[in-house]
């Protein structure tokens, strides 16, 4: 059995000198976007990693490297890179917490544990770690896929965990794949942050779509075409604090979730889209029972 201890045998590394880190939340969008913030939210992704328990600080401590997974799929986890444990130190809990990354965490990809004022309320002080990503290994980041070695420590010692290669990549897996237009199903928030490939597909289709505000259920059809299509459109709705067509005005754009009732051709005119916007009106009754006027 290939196990991670071999690669990093391999590459010149002391496993007795590395520590494991399996980040295994389960929030979500945040478990799903794992591989999305290590790729393209460094700003969000660091700071994440900055903050542990007690006793998985304590297993940090101990040695100068770290080995980085996350999340990829039921029973597997992906190797993200590995980091130099450069140093820690305590901080006030509420000056920790002034950095807008833990908000934006909390808010868009929906982890409790990052949220400031719970934090800030549980205790006065807090450490926090300084995570260098080191040169070696670089090649396999995004590539080595790892079986679970189950129970819910996060953090475990490599020495003692000999994770098995479950596969290595010819390309790296740092990206979290959009799902199909009839799963699109994503926050308000989450628009804010939309990784490339998400927002490259929603730019290309256009249709009928669903807004639901989760605060009441309330709900709103629209359709989008022209300059952009779906991700323009959506994108106008949540552009600012409150929503931004009369109907939608004195909301929240927070608490709105978007999906794809219909897609539609690309060239297909705009006579023929706003008809299938009325059709669905009709069928959903959201001019009598809902936020279209």
């Amino acid at each position: 059995m290939l196990t991670f201890n071999d690669i990093l045998d391999w590459s010149d590394i002391d496993v007795a000198g590395v520590s494991l880190m399996l980040h295994n939340t389960t929030a979500q969008p945040l478990r799903s976007m794992l591989p999305y913030l290590a790729h393209e939210r460094r700003d969000l992704f660091e700071p994440y990693m900055r903050l542990h328990s007690d006793q998985a600080g304590a297993a940090l401590k101990n040695r100068p490297n770290v080995a980085v997974f996350i999340p990829i799929r039921e029973g597997c986890f992906l190797f993200e890179g590995l980091y130099a444990v450069s140093g820690w130190h305590m901080r006030p809990t509420r000056e920790i917490y002034a950095d807008p990354a833990y908000q934006e965490i909390a808010a868009t990809f929906g982890d409790p544990a990052t949220d400031p004022e719970t934090n800030i309320a549980r205790r006065d002080q807090q450490e926090v770690f300084q995570l260098r990503l080191e040169d070696s290994m670089q090649s396999l980041r995004g590539r080595i896929i790892v079986g679970s070695p189950g129970g819910r420590n996060y953090v475990r010692i490599a020495a003692n965990t000999p994770l098995e290669i479950v596969a290595i990549s010819d390309s790296h897996q740092l990206v979290a794949p959009p799902p199909g237009w009839r799963e699109f199903l994503v926050t308000g928030a989450f628009l804010r942050a939309l990784p490339t490939a998400w927002a490259d597909l929603l730019r290309q289709w256009r249709g009928i779509y669903l807004i639901t505000d989760q605060a009441d259920g309330a709900r709103y059809v629209g359709s989008a075409y022209g300059n952009d299509n779906l991700l323009g459109r959506w994108q106008t709705h949540v552009r600012r604090e409150r929503g931004v067509t009369a109907e939608l005005r004195h909301r929240d754009p927070l608490n709105f979730q978007f999906s794809i009732l219909e897609r539609v051709s690309p060239d297909a005119p705009v006579e023929e889209v706003t008809s299938l916007e009325q059709n669905w009106m009709r069928r959903l009754d959201t001019k009598q029972h809902g936020l279209n006027s």
